[in-house]
């Protein structure tokens, strides 16, 4: 992939692990544990990545979804070991995490911090057009304006390329490509967080980092074309 401007890069992550970066509104968040994994955590689509997360961030385990770019809620109840769907939403267990795997996709943190109720989700152009923010909002049951919401790295409009495929997003989250008949630039977090707000959600931040920009800190599949994944974790401190 090329692009024909400079890319737009932050002087430095938010601050984070090392192996994840944070999402600063979450971070004030007590007995909350979060991160969006970068390169130095591996690749989270390899055998025991999971449970080396899940050691490295002081949880005791965490839990996988098989992820097929839908619009399908899971429960961190489920009985399944890998429930088909693209996000979790609900209470999981104190020391228990909840993981997306992403490449280029946006991940997004929901928290209620009242209630303790959680969502994680993986949001590509499939699911994030589909409404699949919103199904996970709607899932964990809370008032939305209690919410606190966490976008994390992702393709970003200097970088992500469409075409016909994405025709469904709305309009004002898309632009032509410069020189490239078709083409268009597709601002997938901004669709994400015109959603958000839609449904009623105030108190919002966005790491703003692009994938494809960072290889120094994130695999890109657009870029590089590697099966390698990224994850985003969630979940309550054990006490």
């Amino acid at each position: 992939m090329t692009t024909e401007h400079a890319p737009r890069i932050p002087d430095s992550p938010p601050p984070g692990h090392g192996k994840w970066v944070a999402s600063p509104l979450l971070a004030g968040v007590p007995d909350l544990v979060h991160g969006f994994t970068t390169r130095q955590a591996g690749d989270l689509a390899a055998p025991g990545a999971a449970d080396a997360l899940a050691a490295a961030a002081g949880l005791a385990a965490v839990r996988l979804l098989r992820q097929v770019h839908g619009i399908a809620v899971a429960a961190p109840d489920a009985p399944e070991s890998l429930p088909q769907a693209d996000a979790w939403a609900g209470l999981p267990p104190r020391g228990h995490g909840l993981v997306v795997r992403t490449a280029d996709c946006l991940p997004v943190l929901l928290v209620h911090p009242r209630s303790g109720r959680l969502g994680v989700v993986h949001a590509g152009w499939r699911g994030a057009v589909a409404g699949i923010v919103g199904q996970a909002l709607e899932a964990m049951a809370v008032a939305a304006d209690e919410v606190l919401a966490g976008l994390g790295p992702c393709i970003r409009p200097c970088c992500y390329q469409v075409g016909a495929e994405v025709a469904g997003a709305p309009s004002p989250h898309l632009a032509p490509w410069p020189g490239a008949a078709g083409r268009y630039r597709f601002d997938l977090p901004g669709l994400v967080r015109a959603q958000l707000a839609a449904r009623g959600v105030i108190a919002m931040d966005d790491v703003g980092l692009c994938t494809a920009c960072r290889p120094d800190l994130f695999y890109s599949h657009r870029r590089d074309g590697t099966p390698k994944r990224l994850g985003a974790f969630l979940g309550w401190r054990a006490r």
